[in-house]
């Protein structure tokens, strides 16, 4: 158990936002999911939110959790679930789109409102409500793959500048789009809502990004981009959660095991002479698939401890 770590991420009378990210396979989910239940366990009333729509959270919990309303998990008091899908988000962006978006499709064709930027602005303002009106203690969020992480974070905020400095700046846009001043209203309150969000997930206070990697080279050059890429956002990394760590007491003078820690052992050492500043946990390779509820709490007890009631 990290003892700095649970520390970090356990609520102080306001609602904390866990987001766990990084490299596809690492298992994100599995972290999200396991953090969720333990608070959900410990009497937090918890939301668990999937932006990865290659991943669901029905597999994990062995029910249907889609993206048009949070929905109570089964056996777990206190946790709800929404699996959000970008070609299907609904939301404020969702509206704005089909109403200021449509404006273009005489101009630029209906390609316009279909594309993948638009997708990944409608994934983000989805969970943007959670940022703006919260109703959990815990809010954590499973994000898919850290490039289209990182995309989806930034891209609103990019999109929103871009507009209004071009209709400010002569009205060509406007006079193209043919906007009219409703529609500037509209674009000015999303990107009050965009930065107020990143303002959110700027504060270490409320936010902790939480990135999960492997001891092995290609994970550990991805976090070390990632972070560079939050930071630019503004949005600093707290935590590394490092998964599937070979144990010594599990090789047994299998050849293989040790070769393998052997090489863990190495990458271990990189990550912290690279990533001392952070809070890091470690998880062993378990010996099963974590597709139960019984190994999801296991996992969390590894990592922030087994007593009960609320921190």
């Amino acid at each position: 158990m990290n003892q700095d770590h649970k520390q970090l991420i356990t609520p102080n009378g306001n609602t904390k936002y866990l987001f766990f990210g990084g490299k596809g396979g690492v298992g994100k989910t599995t972290l999200a999911t396991a953090t969720a239940v333990w608070f959900a366990d410990h009497h937090y009333k918890t939301t668990i939110v999937s932006t990865d729509p290659t991943v669901s959270l029905s597999a994990m919990f062995g029910q249907e959790i889609g993206g048009e309303a949070r929905i109570p998990i089964r056996h777990v008091p206190n946790l709800c679930g929404l699996n959000i899908n970008p070609n299907d988000a609904k939301g404020v962006f969702q509206n704005r789109l089909n109403s200021v978006m449509g404006q273009m499709t005489g101009t630029f064709g209906g390609d316009v409102i279909s594309t993948p930027c638009a997708e990944e602005m409608a994934t983000f303002d989805q969970f943007v409500t959670f940022l703006e009106e919260p109703d959990s203690d815990v809010i954590v969020f499973d994000t898919a793959p850290t490039g289209k992480t990182l995309r989806e974070l930034a891209m609103p905020f990019d999109w929103a500048s871009f507009l209004q400095k071009q209709i400010q700046e002569g009205k060509k846009l406007a006079e193209l789009m043919n906007m009219d001043e409703n529609s500037f209203e509209e674009l000015e309150r999303d990107k009050r809502r965009y930065e107020n969000a990143l303002n959110v997930m700027q504060d270490r206070s409320s936010t902790v990004f939480n990135l999960v990697l492997l001891p092995e080279r290609l994970p550990i050059e991805e976090t070390y981009s990632a972070i560079q890429g939050l930071d630019r956002l503004g949005i600093p990394v707290q935590a590394l959660v490092i998964n599937q760590c070979i144990l010594p007491e599990v090789i047994e003078g299998n050849r293989f095991l040790a070769a393998r820690a052997s090489l863990q052992a190495r990458y271990m050492g990189e990550i912290d002479a690279r990533f001392g500043n952070l809070v890091m946990s470690r998880l062993p390779l378990l010996d099963r698939d974590v597709s139960d509820l019984g190994t999801l709490r296991m996992i969390g007890e590894i990592l922030y401890g087994t007593e009960r009631g609320r921190i």
